[in-house]
């Protein structure tokens, strides 16, 4: 994933950084979302939708991130065209 810049710095210990755009969250959370389901995520029948909320609590900011993935069956291959 070349979008994804790592800046790396060494002393007595070795830090990696990296800033992840919200375009590259919401596609690596798709991403995982379909291969835990077993879905192809480059299929033409399948989409999603990605919302980061975030919430206050008493002991601070929780932060979620809420994917639907939709399988559009109508628009599956039929057997015949595979």
């Amino acid at each position: 994933m070349s979008e994804i810049k790592i800046d790396t710095s060494r002393t007595n210990t070795t830090t990696h950084r990296a800033v992840v755009s919200s375009e590259a969250i919401n596609r690596l959370m798709f991403e995982e979302i379909c291969k835990q389901l077993g879905l192809d995520p480059g299929a033409e029948n399948i989409g999603f939708s990605t919302r980061i909320n975030n919430r206050t609590m008493s002991y601070g900011t929780e932060i979620e991130a809420i994917v639907s993935v939709t399988v559009h069956h109508d628009a599956e291959p039929q057997a015949s065209e595979q």
